[in-house]
């Protein structure tokens, strides 16, 4: 569990910090899809991520917003992996700033030093869609519905019966059909799990 008052990246993520947009220079920003607020917590928000396996699909981040005019309430919600991209370079998934490194005793402890250099140095944030992931989607999508037709019509030429999540092939089905079906459910769980993995969206953090 993530949330601003304990910040441990695991598996099942969540980042939960409330912001407000309030038109000043004196507390740190961020863009959200091109429209800038205030973010008293950013530093524990990009914390969060940074220290998250935020290349999962179990990630959730939740930001709570407040217009200042109008105090207007509403979240930004999104569940999913995100890419972040540090000065305009990819984050590797498994990389500096989440990973362990084993001291002398039988455990292992995370060295935070370069994350706490790297978040003093932070001028500019934006989180933004991300156009190659919504393309690779719909590529990964069309080639889903493509693999899915393949595996019904084979199921209808081998009479095969679906019961619940469940094929039953008949006494004698065709060997080689039998095999070909096989392949096509090994592609489409592929598929699946590239799609739900493909990140939606993009935060770009910028140090300069």
């Amino acid at each position: 569990m993530i949330s601003s008052s304990n910040l441990i990246g695991q598996e099942g993520s969540k980042i939960d910090l409330s912001n407000v947009n309030v038109g000043t220079k004196r507390l740190p920003t961020i863009f959200l899809f091109g429209e800038e607020f205030t973010v008293r917590e950013r530093n524990e928000l990009l914390r969060g991520l940074l220290r998250s396996q935020f290349y999962r699909e179990s990630l959730k981040i939740v930001i709570n917003l407040q217009e200042f005019t109008s105090k207007r309430e509403f979240s930004f919600r999104h569940s999913g992996p995100v890419e972040i991209n540090l000065d305009g370079r990819k984050l590797k998934n498994q990389n500096y700033y989440n990973a362990y490194t084993s001291n002398l005793q039988t455990y292992q402890v995370r060295d935070d030093s370069k994350l706490v250099r790297l978040l003093s140095r932070v001028k500019n944030v934006r989180i933004d869609s991300s156009l190659n992931g919504i393309l690779k989607r719909k590529t990964i999508g069309r080639e889903i519905k493509l693999t899915e037709a393949k595996i019904e019509t084979l199921i209808a030429e081998m009479k095969a019966e679906v019961k619940e999540d469940t094929i039953v092939l008949p006494d004698k089905a065709n060997k080689k059909k039998e095999r070909e079906l096989n392949k096509f459910f090994r592609i489409k769980k592929r598929l699946d799990k590239e799609f739900s993995e493909n990140p939606l969206i993009e935060i770009n953090i910028f140090t300069n």
